[in-house]
């Protein structure tokens, strides 16, 4: 993923992702599935993480999960993009139960193998649906 000089892997996502959910965890809840997708469509642009959880939160658990996500992202571009202000605020956003299992259907109606199936953990922003229970972002 990248929106201007940053360079995040699948990797760095994941890690970022791990590191959340296991403070989420304290909360007794877990994150099902994740995915995510560059938002150019403000500016500047910023990421957008997608989860589907197990349990009920508040905007206030969420923002600090929000803050604990990105301070995972630390690929150097990113750091000094979001100095320049050239990358806004990531964004979290918590999906309705069931969610992904929808994405999965769109991608299987397409043709993908139902045993081969694996969640994208990039998206394009059609693809995600709409049903978002919060939206959080990073200040």
């Amino acid at each position: 993923m990248s929106i201007n000089i940053d360079k995040n892997t699948e990797r760095d996502l994941q890690l970022s992702v791990e590191s959340a959910a296991k403070r989420l965890s304290e909360e007794k809840i877990e994150v099902i599935v994740f995915s995510s997708h560059v938002d150019l469509s403000t500016e500047p642009g910023h990421y957008v993480i997608f989860w589907e959880i197990s349990g009920e939160t508040n905007e206030d658990v969420l923002q600090d999960f929000c803050n604990c996500l990105e301070k995972w992202f630390i690929d150097a571009g990113y750091m000094s993009s979001k100095k320049c202000k050239t990358i806004g605020a990531l964004e979290l956003r918590v999906l309705e139960k069931g969610t992904f299992e929808k994405v999965q259907e769109h991608f299987l109606g397409l043709g993908s193998s139902a045993g081969l199936f694996k969640m994208p953990r990039c998206v394009k922003p059609s693809i995600m649906p709409r049903l978002c229970r919060f939206r959080v972002r990073m200040w």
